[in-house]
């Protein structure tokens, strides 16, 4: 194994304000991944959409989230030109928070379909990308501020990770758990999407109030914050465009956010048809998948410190390949009981969230490491603007994917079948229908769903993920730069370059000084 270099900086962080800022992301990440996870299938099992109106909402989603995407490198120079007491991401943090959470609720509980609802979900998404945006930049863009040691970046990076990693398995897990199915909130999933949303949003604005009140920056990020001058939309650009380690890394982290998601995109109607229209099943493959993914936020300061990152890469995409061909041959090339099917799928799940865990530990890592780069290349560090690219890529990523996963549920006419489910779960809302009239009416749909269809939603659930992962891969390995030496050589000239300008500093008062005297 290759040598792991320590930093020359050694900054300590409080452990106050490790857990207030690692903690927070629990809340945050329940919200996000109710919204980016289940909304679909919110507006799909709930609204009895049709195939038009279907088309124009995930137009909807297109636009907005290229948009948005288009706007976060906007929000980080809000960000880099925030002056207040607070610093400059605490306030946006705080904001973003207060704002998105009472949109989150809106968007789950008015009781709104057709047309109408695809009026107001267009006008409400924009406004809950605006929002969130605002929260996510900031928080994220805080954690470099914390510290410059390796060390401590990697803990609180592992951790900021794993807690967030928390928060959305929580979410993922009891959001089908308390919506459809048997265990629904009311019996049904109108009522209890609404209820989740307003719980999960609390949750949000506790978590991040913690943040804002717990967390201390270090004290050479805010001696740098306060000498920032302001930054306009031409030097942001310049910014993200003349530093090509962002740019291959950017390239890298769009692919993963296209890629690594389309599993949980397909994953819950995909469950439905092949399992049972229980929310139980997808809670328990959510559990197993968080297992796989947060086990490595556990182990990864220890981890990092044997194996570097190059290594890394290649063993992530390893266990990548091997989850994915698993999941795919399993009820394809062998044939099995049911149980021992879904047995099977929760372990292909372990391996491959395992594998992409550590995919992405190493890109949100190696972004953080592009700040000290762009800070010696250019005197400045950008946080804001530089970690703008997570989300940006996060979102246009999310577009594309929407593309995807339009053109696929219509081509394999999905939206006729979630029509019908739909069209239960709202005569039980409505009290029309019981429990048992509705589960045998349900149960008859998902046994006319054609072996074809979930067929064809397996292919789509790995072919386009191995691909794009793989390319990614290969991105990082001949193109991106900064290893854990280079980045090591970085910290030691940054050190030696504010070494040197403190003396000039010095000199320059002392000559002041001296002039000064000399007058008198």
């Amino acid at each position: 194994m290759s040598k792991i270099y320590d930093a020359p900086i050694p900054n300590k962080v409080s452990p106050r304000t490790k857990w207030t800022y690692t903690l927070g992301g629990v809340g945050r990440d329940m919200a996000y991944t109710l919204y980016s996870t289940y909304l679909l299938t919110f507006i799909l099992f709930t609204k009895g959409v049709t195939d038009v109106q279907f088309g124009v909402i995930s137009t909807i989603l297109i636009v907005c989230r290229i948009w948005d995407a288009i706007n976060d490198p906007v929000m980080g120079g809000i960000i880099e030109n925030t002056k207040s007491k607070m610093g400059k991401f605490k306030p946006w943090i705080l904001i973003g928070v207060l704002s998105n959470a009472l949109i989150l609720s809106l968007i789950f509980s008015l009781p709104l379909d057709g047309w109408n609802f695809v009026i107001f979900f267009g006008v409400m998404y924009l406004l809950w990308d605006i929002t969130f945006t605002m929260n996510d930049i900031a928080y994220w863009s805080m954690l470099p501020s914390l510290s410059s040691n390796p060390k401590e970046r990697a803990t609180l990076t592992s951790m900021a990770n794993l807690f967030a990693g928390l928060g959305g398995v929580l979410a993922v897990a009891l959001t089908p758990l308390l919506t459809q199915g048997p265990n629904a909130i009311g019996g049904n999933a109108v009522t209890g999407y609404m209820a989740v949303a307003i719980i999960i949003s609390a949750i949000f604005i506790g978590c991040q109030v913690m943040t804002v009140v717990g967390v201390k920056e270090s004290p050479r990020a805010i001696k740098l914050q306060q000498k920032a001058e302001p930054i306009g939309l031409k030097k942001m650009m310049k910014i993200i465009f003349g530093n090509k380690q962002l740019l291959w890394l950017a390239l890298v982290m769009l692919m993963y956010n296209i890629g690594s998601s389309v599993v949980l995109a397909f994953g819950t109607t995909y469950i439905y048809f092949e399992f049972g229209y229980d929310g139980l099943f997808v809670t328990i493959l959510a559990v197993v998948f968080a297992v796989g993914g947060g086990a490595i936020n556990v182990i990864y300061p220890k981890f990092a410190e044997k194996i570097n990152r190059k290594e890394q890469q290649f063993i992530s995409i390893i266990l990548i390949a091997v989850g994915y061909t698993l999941f795919f041959l399993n009820g394809v090339l062998w044939k099995a009981d049911r149980a021992v099917e879904f047995v099977l799928l929760c372990v292909a799940l372990v391996i491959l969230a395992f594998g992409q865990g550590i995919y992405y530990m190493n890109l949100t890592i190696n972004l953080s490491n592009t700040i000290e780069y762009n800070d010696l290349m250019t005197g400045s560090r950008n946080e804001g603007i530089i970690f703008a690219m997570r989300p940006f890529m996060a979102k246009l990523g999310s577009a594309m994917q929407q593309f995807f996963i339009m053109i696929v549920y219509i081509i394999l006419g999905i939206t006729t079948i979630t029509n019908a489910i739909s069209d239960v779960e709202k005569d039980m809302a409505k009290g029309l229908i019981d429990e048992t009239v509705k589960g045998s009416r349900i149960e008859a749909i998902i046994k006319n769903v054609d072996d074809t269809t979930t067929l064809g939603l397996k292919i789509c659930m790995v072919g386009l993920p191995l691909i794009l992962l793989a390319v990614g891969y290969f991105v990082l390995k001949y193109k991106f730069k900064i290893d854990e030496k280079t980045y090591s050589d970085i910290l030691k000239k940054l050190a030696e370059r504010d070494a040197q300008r403190a003396l000039e500093e010095e000199a320059a008062l002392n000559a002041d000084a001296d002039e000064a005297v000399s007058a008198e």
